[in-house]
């Protein structure tokens, strides 16, 4: 797969210097890489968006790179996008799904784009220093820029976007830019506003579980050990509970708060992680499926390229050649 530089993929077709340090740049995707356009805002505040909506004619790994430490909110609205970053830890960002990813100062990812496949996303990106203020009630929040310093990167994952989300995000989508200050400043108050909104909904999502009695708290973490250790069993909510020694419908609706997913859906990732595992050890795709606990490998296969972004049999094929 050949690698470009996302300068080299792009030419500049329209720029415009606003007061106060603002700029704004159309740019359109070179016609011997495809077709599409980028638009970028530099609100002049600490706080930039950028668009993209574009098609490639081959398969690239585009080569990001920035030198101003801080945040990323990336909503995509297209095909699942896989990153790669310096310590080769790939994340995927599934279709209509966003996260914050936090960057150091000498940060770099390749991004892996299909041919022929429409790759369209938002960006919102904040300064590290504005960040830091807007997100202190992030959990765990120093000890993820702690991560970023040693590893030039961060993951804050999200999940998928909300219709609030996706009405603000459609102010974003105009492909055309202009010098009428108002349109401008209209911007800037929807990037402001879809940062404030999405800060806020990961910080809820993370310390929902303050909603919960404590004494309740150890028997969904016990009810988790058994999904980690039981997972290719056919488990069922009633026999976690039991196991757990929590009411059903407690463990349904407080299962949810304390870890943002179903138990179902927990299992379902226990089971995929594993079978990533196993597919590394060069099972076959037919063994994973039935290790981890499904029956059929065509619902297997299903679920796991909605997760990963790629077929099972695929992923194995390329663990073997690389």
């Amino acid at each position: 797969m050949e690698k470009i530089n996302h300068t080299d993929l792009i030419e500049i077709s329209k720029k415009i210097n606003n007061p106060f340090s603002r700029e704004t740049l159309l740019t359109n995707v070179k016609q011997n890489y495809g077709n599409g356009i980028f638009i970028w805002h530099d609100f002049g505040n600490g706080i930039a968006s950028s668009s993209c909506n574009h098609i490639l004619n081959n398969d690239y790994n585009i080569y990001l790179s920035s030198n101003i430490a801080g945040a990323v909110i990336i909503f995509n609205l297209s095909t699942n996008i896989k990153y790669l970053f310096k310590d080769n830890h790939e994340f995927i960002l599934k279709k209509n799904s966003f996260f914050i990813g936090l960057s150091s100062d000498d940060f770099s990812v390749d991004m892996h784009l299909k041919k022929n496949k429409q790759c369209k996303a938002i960006t919102i990106g904040i300064k590290e220093v504005l960040f830091l203020q807007l997100a202190q009630k992030l959990e765990r929040l120093e000890e993820r820029m702690n991560e970023t310093k040693v590893h030039n990167h961060s993951i804050i994952e999200g999940g998928y976007i909300d219709s609030y989300q996706l009405e603000i995000l459609s102010h974003f989508e105009n492909e055309t830019i202009d010098h009428n200050s108002l349109s401008n400043l209209h911007l800037e108050s929807m990037a402001l506003n879809l940062a404030h909104y999405t800060i806020n909904k990961i910080i809820k999502n993370n310390f929902s579980y303050e909603n919960i009695d404590i004494e309740k708290i150890k028997p969904l973490e016990r009810a988790k050990e058994i999904i980690t250790k039981y997972y290719n069993s056919p488990l069922s909510i009633k026999e976690i509970a039991y196991k757990s020694a929590i009411n059903e419908c407690y463990l349904k609706k407080d299962f949810k708060l304390y870890y943002g997913m179903t138990v179902y859906e927990m299992i379902q990732k226990q089971r995929l992680k594993v079978a990533k595992e196993l597919l590394n050890k060069n099972l076959s795709v037919k063994e994973t499926c039935f290790q981890v606990g499904y029956k059929h490998s065509g619902n297997f296969s299903k679920l796991f390229s909605m997760q990963y972004g790629i077929t099972p049999s695929l992923y194995r094929k390329q663990q073997q050649c690389s």
